[in-house]
């Protein structure tokens, strides 16, 4: 109990309050009032910004000698409100557009029946579905109990597919982006963001690749 309240002080609490204060920077920022959509872009860009921090914590770790266990309680918790945001953003982007006819996301109705949207929002729209089902799967597991029911090597290796997720909610974004017309967002912030994780993964394995070939 003394744990969860001290995690609570520590980590949910000062995130929690980046995240409202970043909220309210966004409604000013917003010319689009709409709650939904508010709500929708805001979490959406809120949360790919956390769960990039927390793709980039463990190489910087490896990177400037700190201590990288399997698992750390800041690194989870980030992961777990950067999570949670995803999930919102998943839920309530279903009613930004096409309110009321949810299934056209996903399909396209003709003459024979229904068939999968293959253009560029039923790309979107996919990618970011499944982006949200792995996110699902990584809160589930992000707790003690099954960190230790699992064993540390199966645990981890499903904390891997953040990877996949990250790749496919940027792939999301991209889809998206080309749907609404705005590529600017693309090079600005999104290509930018892949490139700061990618050069993190890649110098952090290349340290720890080092780091075993001299032992």
């Amino acid at each position: 109990m003394n744990e969860t309240i001290a995690r609570l002080k520590k980590h949910y609490l000062p995130l929690i309050s980046l995240v409202l204060i970043a909220g309210i920077i966004f409604y000013i920022a917003w010319t689009n009032r709409d709650t939904i959509t508010f709500i929708t872009q805001a979490t959406g860009y809120i949360s790919i910004i956390i769960l990039s921090t927390s793709l980039i914590i463990g190489p910087a770790n490896i990177i400037l000698k700190i201590k990288n266990p399997i698992s750390t309680y800041l690194r989870r918790d980030i992961s777990i409100i950067g999570g949670i945001l995803a999930v919102i953003h998943s839920i309530t982007g279903l009613f930004v557009h096409l309110r009321g006819n949810n299934w056209q996301y996903f399909l396209n109705k003709t003459e024979y029946g229904y068939s999968i949207r293959t253009d560029n929002f039923g790309l979107a729209n996919y990618t970011g579905l499944i982006s949200a089902l792995i996110i699902i799967l990584l809160l589930i597991t992000s707790n003690d109990y099954l960190l230790k029911k699992l064993n540390s090597t199966n645990w981890k290796n499903i904390q891997r597919l953040s990877y996949l997720m990250f790749i496919l909610a940027i792939i999301h974004c991209f889809y998206y982006r080309i749907v609404k017309e705005n590529l600017n967002l693309i090079y600005s912030f999104y290509v930018p963001l892949f490139i700061i994780v990618l050069t993190f993964q890649m110098i952090g394995m290349w340290r720890k690749l080092t780091k075993q070939k001299d032992i």
